[in-house]
């Protein structure tokens, strides 16, 4: 599947009456939809970021099955999904992650000052698309972030994530340089450099293997490109090309708020 380049969705109608819009990023596992979400929500603070997969994975601590599935590279059912995101869009779970993340100094307000949430990783399938037209109008996303990254890259990338088990730190010891990509590896700039032994410390996610990367791959194709499609159509797709990995922040930022600002989204 290719995309049209970068281009202003139309008409986004479900979002103007909208009290929290949802922002919902897209990608191939490794594409730095993660990253990026984090990012966005510590330069805004009106801005809250949720990571599905780190859901799951949390709730996997407690549940064999769910653990065999996560580790498998296939994706879990979708009404256990849709439930588990439902959960932590509530009020209290939303503080909860709002205290968890870190805000820039400089941070300002994004949009008109309304409550917004980054979705990383949901919907990513026909059934859970479907599944959204029964959440409240308030909830449903407004927009979508295609990170649109070759299959080689985000390859080398998800090989070289890590983890730190003392600071909680999310690194990649992988970069990529070639055909226009320069994605340097993301290293810690102060603390978790002087605290923690990275040999020790830091550990690779379950996942994160050749032959699971493989079968999520297959398992994108298969499963959200065609939902990639129908945001596309309803003009509510927005194709954004890391060519540069984080040193992208500027522009994607200028992106978002470019959407919201040209159609008075709220």
């Amino acid at each position: 599947l290719r995309l049209p380049p970068y281009k202003v969705p139309l008409i986004l109608v479900m979002a103007t009456q909208a009290k929290t819009t949802l922002i919902s990023l897209v990608g191939k596992p490794g594409s730095g939809k993660g990253t990026y979400g984090a990012l966005l929500a510590s330069r805004y603070r009106n801005l809250t970021f949720l990571s599905v997969g780190d859901v799951l994975r949390d709730s996997a601590k407690r549940n064999e099955t769910l653990r065999r599935v996560l580790t498998s590279g296939k994706l879990v059912d979708d009404t256990i999904v849709n439930e588990a995101v439902i959960e932590s869009l509530q009020e209290e779970n939303l503080q909860q992650l709002k205290a968890q993340h870190s805000i820039d100094s400089d941070a300002k307000i994004f949009n008109d000052g309304g409550e917004h949430i980054i979705l990383d990783g949901f919907p990513r399938t026909d059934a859970q698309t479907k599944l959204l037209s029964k959440w409240p109008s308030s909830l449903e996303p407004a927009l979508a972030i295609y990170f649109d990254v070759p299959d080689d890259i985000v390859i080398t990338k998800l090989l070289g994530r890590r983890k730190c088990t003392i600071c909680g730190g999310n690194f990649n010891i992988n970069g990529v340089e070639q055909d226009g990509w320069d994605m340097p590896p993301l290293l810690p700039k102060n603390g978790c450099k002087e605290k923690c032994d990275w040999d020790i410390h830091w550990e690779k996610r379950d996942d994160d293997t050749t032959d699971i990367i493989k079968e999520r791959m297959q398992v994108f194709r298969q499963e959200t490109e065609p939902v990639l499609e129908s945001w596309s159509d309803s003009n509510r797709l927005v194709t954004f090309v890391p060519y540069k990995g984080v040193k992208e922040m500027d522009r994607l930022a200028g992106v978002l708020e470019n959407c919201f600002h040209k159609h008075s989204l709220t």
